[in-house]
């Protein structure tokens, strides 16, 4: 229903007021007998004396029947909170990690309170995304995630088809990631001041670990026999091993300095609790500066460069994709395009002298 004021005085009619709660539609209306007349041809009506409003159980052919009665649509703001408890409890039963959950939980409740339209969810869907693509600063990542929740909410909370949505994602892009040579890698360290952030970034690159796996590392993780690492619930909730270097190693018992390890290879501030990911980006973030590192950087970075320095060196791609623990190997891939190793072997024709050409 429509609650905006209009341009003139407005009729008894007008004050009709129809909304979802709790599987019933809520009719009030004015104490009008043609008015009570249409109220009395609602099928299943009941009188709510203590709330003053009238109750009918919300059917396809109760909707039918107030919108032929009232020319309005059942309002949907009650119907919000129901909606989004559904679309969590599903994403939770479908194993969908907490970070998923709050970003496609945040991407649901702004579509239900500014666009939502039962009528025409093709067309709120579309008008919706075209106007937050309009807002500045929205990335293609973004937008396909904004896709992706969206059609989500709508088969498991609305139960409509996500094919008949008609959402369409960004063009694929290529984005070369930064990387550090190893010289500014081992500049970028010895501008680490703390020798257990010194530990943590030093493992993050050796083992090509994101920020969120090398800050939930766990003592028994460190396969000292046999100079594996174990990331136990990666991205995707995958385990996977990869490399334990030795320096790495050395670095970590120099931080341990001998005391027995607790819980979390890199506990926080917070008893029981591991370091955060935000406590890490600082720290890179300050070691950067002190290092005169112009590059962006940030511990994601670190993985990049991880990738990148093994390719260099003649690692092979498949092996690199299992150790990053990606899923394709197209994923992988992006490494090819920022290697030096073949660029490095070739000479600018600004280089060649003139005559010695072949």
């Amino acid at each position: 229903m429509d609650d905006r004021p209009h341009a003139g005085p407005r009729s008894r009619d007008d004050l009709v007021r129809v909304t979802l709660a709790d599987g019933e539609i809520l009719v009030r209306v004015p104490r009008l007998p043609h008015l009570i007349s249409k109220v009395r041809s609602l099928p299943g009506r009941r009188w709510d004396a203590k709330a003053s409003v009238w109750r009918v159980p919300d059917t396809p052919a109760a909707r039918d029947a107030v919108r032929t009665a009232f020319g309005k649509k059942t309002a949907q703001g009650d119907s919000r909170p129901r909606l989004i408890a559904l679309f969590e409890d599903e994403m939770r039963l479908r194993g969908y990690g907490a970070r998923t959950r709050k970003a496609y939980l945040g991407h649901a409740r702004r579509f239900l309170t500014n666009s939502y339209d039962p009528e025409d969810l093709a067309g709120a869907l579309r008008a919706y995304l075209l106007r937050r693509l309009g807002a500045d600063g929205v990335s293609r990542s973004y937008h396909n995630q904004l896709v992706s929740a969206l059609k989500l909410f709508c088969s498991i909370a609305l139960g409509r088809q996500i094919e008949d949505l008609h959402l369409v994602r960004p063009r694929r892009e290529l984005r070369l990631p930064t990387v550090l040579s190893q010289q500014e890698f081992h500049r970028f360290l010895a501008a680490v001041r703390n020798p257990k952030h010194v530990a943590i970034l030093a493992v993050a690159y050796s083992a090509g670990l994101r920020v969120s796996e090398v800050v939930r590392l766990r003592p028994e993780d460190l396969d000292r026999e046999r100079g594996l690492l174990q990331v136990r619930g990666g991205k995707g909730r995958k385990d996977r091993h990869t490399l334990l270097s030795e320096t790495a190693l050395a670095l970590v018992d120099a931080y341990l300095d001998g005391a027995p390890p607790g819980r979390w290879l890199f506990p926080g501030a917070r008893p029981g609790r591991p370091l955060t990911a935000r406590t890490v980006q600082k720290v890179t973030a300050r070691a950067r500066e002190r290092a005169g590192i112009t590059k962006p950087l940030t511990p994601h970075v670190l993985r990049h460069s991880f990738a990148t320095h093994l390719l260099e060196s003649g690692t092979d791609v498949r092996i690199i994709q299992e150790l990053l623990g990606h899923t394709s190997v197209r994923t992988t891939e992006i490494y090819t395009h920022v290697s030096t190793r073949q660029i490095q072997r070739i000479r600018s024709p600004l280089d060649v002298t003139p005559g010695t050409e072949r």
